[in-house]
């Protein structure tokens, strides 16, 4: 799946997700255009999308940083690290795919 990344599955709520390398040879990584895809079981949970260069300071993205039911979201960057985190809630079960 070369235009797709999934960044998180079933991610519970007050966790981040494993930081996702995009890598260079990905038509994904190419382009600053990128879709967000986040949806399952919110509940009351808020969900941020976070970017970073070095898979250790995440910095969240503008637009996408309070997500609280199931969205797709167009963001422009070139992060190499992505990831989300959750707070809040109980019982989320967060799916997350960068396009």
């Amino acid at each position: 799946m070369a235009n797709e990344q999934q960044i998180a599955t079933a991610l519970a709520e007050d966790a981040s997700s494993t930081g996702v390398e995009i890598v260079s040879n990905t038509n994904v990584h190419r382009s600053h255009l990128r879709t967000l895809l986040v949806g399952g079981t919110f509940g009351s949970t808020t969900v941020s999308y976070e970017i970073s260069q070095d898979n250790v300071v995440w910095f969240p993205v503008n637009g996408a940083d309070a997500i609280t039911a199931a969205t797709a979201i167009n963001v422009e960057h070139r992060a190499r690290y992505h990831r989300i985190t959750t707070v809040g809630g109980a019982g989320a079960a967060i799916d997350a795919w960068v396009i």
